[in-house]
C-alpha cells in the first residue's frame, strides 16, 4: 500500500500461497503478503507506532476522505498541511521510496515518478475491503499461537540500523517461529543465519544486488 524499507513488493508473488484462512504478519510493515489475499482474515502486528497508525487510518478511509486528499508538489513540506497526522505519516512514505520513516519533503523524484497519483490509486483499489482486518500495536511475542498462517518478515538480522524500531533476540525469534501452530513463512536476507533459510529471488536494489531467502515449516 505504500513504499517501506525492506518492503517484498517486487518478489512477493514468489512466496507460498496461504493454506489457513487466517493470516498473521506479526512484522506487518506496508503489510504486502495479506495485501495479496485481502479478502481473508488477516491481522497485521507492528510494534512501531507509526505503521500501526497508518494501517489504522487506511482500513476506515472513504473515496470522500481520498477525494480530499490535497495535490502534493515537488518542494511541499509535509508539516506545513493542516491534515490528519496519519495521512501525514503515509504520505511521508510517498514522497520518498524505501525509507524506514516518514519524510518531510516532496521530491522531484516523487512527482516526476507519478507516486502520489499511484499511491492514491491503491487507497481506491483497497477502499472499504480491509474493514474486516485485524491491526495491533503489540510485542511479536504477544499474539496467541493459533492455526493459521504466519507471515514472518521481520527485521534482517544484518542491517538492523536501517529500521526506526528493532530490539529482537534472532535465537528466540528462531524458537518462536518453529513454535506457531499452522503455515510458518519466515524471510531474510541471505546473510541471515537464525533459521535453516534457502534462496528465494535474487534482487536488484539502487546499490546493489541481494538474495532474498525464505523458511518454511
Amino acid at each position: 500500500m505504500f513504499s517501506y524499507y525492506g518492503s517484498k513488493s517486487k518478489i512477493i508473488k514468489y512466496y507460498p500461497e496461504p493454506r489457513y484462512d487466517t493470516i498473521i504478519e506479526p512484522f506487518a510493515g506496508s503489510a504486502r503478503y495479506v495485501l495479496r489475499f485481502y479478502d481473508k482474515d488477516c491481522w497485521i502486528n507492528d510494534s512501531y507506532q507509526v505503521i500501526y497508525d497508518i494501517w489504522t487510518w487506511i482500513v476506515q478511509l472513504t473515496e470522500e476522505d481520498i477525494n480530499n486528499i490535497p495535490v502534493l508538489l515537488q518542494g511541499d513540506n509535509l508539516d506545513t498541511l493542516d491534515i490528519d497526522y496519519r495521512l501525514k505519516y503515509f504520505l511521508g512514505f510517498v514522497v520518498n521510496s524505501g525509507v524506514q520513516s516518514p519524510r518531510k519533503t516532496v521530491t522531484k523524484w516523487c512527482v516526476e515518478k507519478g507516486e502520489f497519483k499511484r499511491h492514491i490509486e491503491r487507497l481506491r483499489n483497497y477502499c472499504g475491503k480491509l474493514k474486516h482486518w485485524k491491526i495491533t500495536n503489540i510485542d511479536y511475542r504477544d499474539i496467541p499461537n493459533i492455526e493459521a498462517t504466519w507471515y514472518v518478515d521481520a527485521p534482517y538480522q544484518n542491517v538492523t540500523e536501517f529500521y526506526k524500531k528493532h530490539s529482537i533476540d534472532y535465537l528466540e525469534l528462531a524458537d518462536w517461529c518453529r513454535s506457531r501452530k499452522g503455515q510458518v513463512i519466515a524471510c531474510e536476507n541471505s546473510k541471515a543465519d537464525w533459521l535453516p533459510f534457502r534462496s528465494l529471488k535474487e534482487m536488484y536494489g539502487q546499490r546493489h544486488k541481494t538474495t532474498e531467502v525464505i523458511w518454511t515449516n
